[in-house]
């Protein structure tokens, strides 16, 4: 099974050292989705919503494979 890495991207990158196997790139993505929510349910304890930040999921050679912005991980209602 492929081994992908999410690095956070919020002005600066976050490398993922470890990564993680998934089947596919579009389980890779809802991964990188569900961390997303994590990391803004969290913010939001402190008053924030980093919805410019994003994840960059890479294959085991570093090659950027997609971008998950954290604005495409929520619906925002107005």
């Amino acid at each position: 099974m492929p081994r992908y890495f999410f690095h956070i991207v919020d002005g600066r990158t976050v490398r993922d050292e470890e990564g993680q196997e998934c089947p596919g790139l579009d389980e890779a993505r809802a991964e990188a989705v569900a961390s997303a929510r994590s990391i803004m349910r969290e913010a939001l304890w402190s008053g924030r919503l980093p919805l410019n930040e994003c994840i960059e999921i890479a294959d085991e050679k570093g090659q950027i494979l997609l971008t998950v912005p954290f604005r495409e991980a929520v619906t925002i209602e107005e």
